[in-house]
This record gives C-alpha cells, structure tokens and sequence, in this order.
C-alpha cells in the first residue's frame, strides 16, 4: 500500500483535487468526503496501480489564515499527544518505583489519582508479554 497526498481546494460549488505524487491525477467532486475515493481511483489510474494498493491522504485548503489555524491545530494536537505519551510513561515509572518500594496498588492509585485497577495496569504495562513468553 502506497500512501499519496491529494491538495483539494473549493472551485466554486466543487472541490478539485490533485495527487502531489502523481501528475495527472486531477479529480472533481460535489463534496469533500469524496475526494479520497476519487483520488484514490485517479491515482490508480494514471500511476497503472491497483486502486487496493492506493491510500489516499487528502489536505483541504480553505483560505490561507483557516489554512494557517489548522497546521496551529494539528501542531497542537501533536504536542499534546507526545506529552500525553510523557505522562504515562512517568506514570508507569512512578507506579513501578512505588511498588518496589512496598507500597500497595491501592495507595498507588491514590497518589497518582487513579483507581487501584489502574495503578495495577500502569505496574504490569509491557510486562504481560514478557510474562506470557516467560
């Protein structure tokens, strides 16, 4: 599967999108929720490729300043996820150090603000495979 990156932008009352990949690969349609498949079906056939073997990501220009928001967005987002990763990875730390200190799952839980269930999961996370091959 080949992943191909489709511009589409508002033409009036259609969206006309093209594939930055592959020249040619133009497609027109009534909605937004359409440009995938469409592109997926162009690319496919200007490139010769089966259109299983096309995955299509499509990015929609609205006007620079939404355009601008929306990179702010996905930016945003994107930090967000990395310093959710962070939290659980010192939850994890912290879970772990706590127990091997001798401190019970449910006093765990209340020093890091989570249920007993959570605390014992935040202890055993990626350890269950080792356990299971063990």
């Amino acid at each position: 599967m080949t992943t191909y990156t489709s511009h589409a932008e508002r033409a009036g009352s259609w969206w006309v999108a093209q594939c930055d990949e592959v020249p040619g690969a133009i497609s027109q349609v009534k909605r937004l929720n359409e440009v995938q498949a469409a592109q997926r079906e162009a690319i496919a056939w200007v490139a010769g490729v089966p259109e299983s073997s096309v995955e299509v990501h499509v990015v929609a220009s609205i006007t620079p300043e939404v355009d601008r928001e929306i990179d702010e967005l996905r930016h945003l987002r994107a930090e967000l996820e990395d310093q959710e990763a962070r939290a659980m990875g010192m939850s994890r730390e912290i879970a772990r150090s706590l127990k091997a200190q001798g401190y019970t799952v449910r006093e765990i839980g209340v020093v890091l603000g989570v249920s007993h269930q959570r605390a014992q999961q935040l202890i055993h996370d990626g350890s269950a495979g080792q356990l299971r091959r063990a």
